[in-house]
């Protein structure tokens, strides 16, 4: 049977889902748009897959390191994932900008980092509770 700390476990694991903001930036790209297969676009697309391997390492590490060292690595757990998910938006809102797409601003870049970064730390704290509270008899 399946407990309610375990549904709440997965459901914010599927919320934060499994591709990067690069990967959905790409994928949103129309590839009628001139702009769409010019020499800086292909070049800033060809690197998206980079933070698809970054989330999923984040996604994994992140709690991983904090069951094993505890409360230690709470702030560099936190300060790579802001910065994972900095670069991800920042590399995201390239795409859009060299490919045709519709840019964001700094303003709303940041909005998105600071919403990313929250369910990153809810995650992350949800994550080492549920599996130290499996763990014990």
């Amino acid at each position: 049977m399946v407990s309610s700390r375990q549904l709440l476990l997965i459901g914010l694991l599927v919320l934060q889902g499994c591709a990067s903001h690069s990967s959905t930036a790409v994928a949103d790209l129309s590839g009628q748009s001139e702009a769409f297969n010019s020499t800086a676009c292909q070049n800033v697309r060809q690197n998206a897959w980079l933070h698809d391997d970054l989330k999923s390492i984040k996604t994994m590490a992140g709690p991983a390191l904090l069951i094993i060292a505890g409360p230690v690595l709470l702030v560099p757990v936190l300060f790579a994932n802001v910065g994972l998910s900095t670069a991800d938006h920042l590399t995201a809102n390239d795409i859009k900008a060299e490919c045709g797409g519709r840019a964001l601003t700094a303003d709303q870049v940041a909005k998105s980092v600071a919403l990313d970064t929250g369910i990153s730390v809810l995650t992350g704290a949800v994550i080492p509770a549920a599996s130290g509270a499996a763990i014990k008899p």
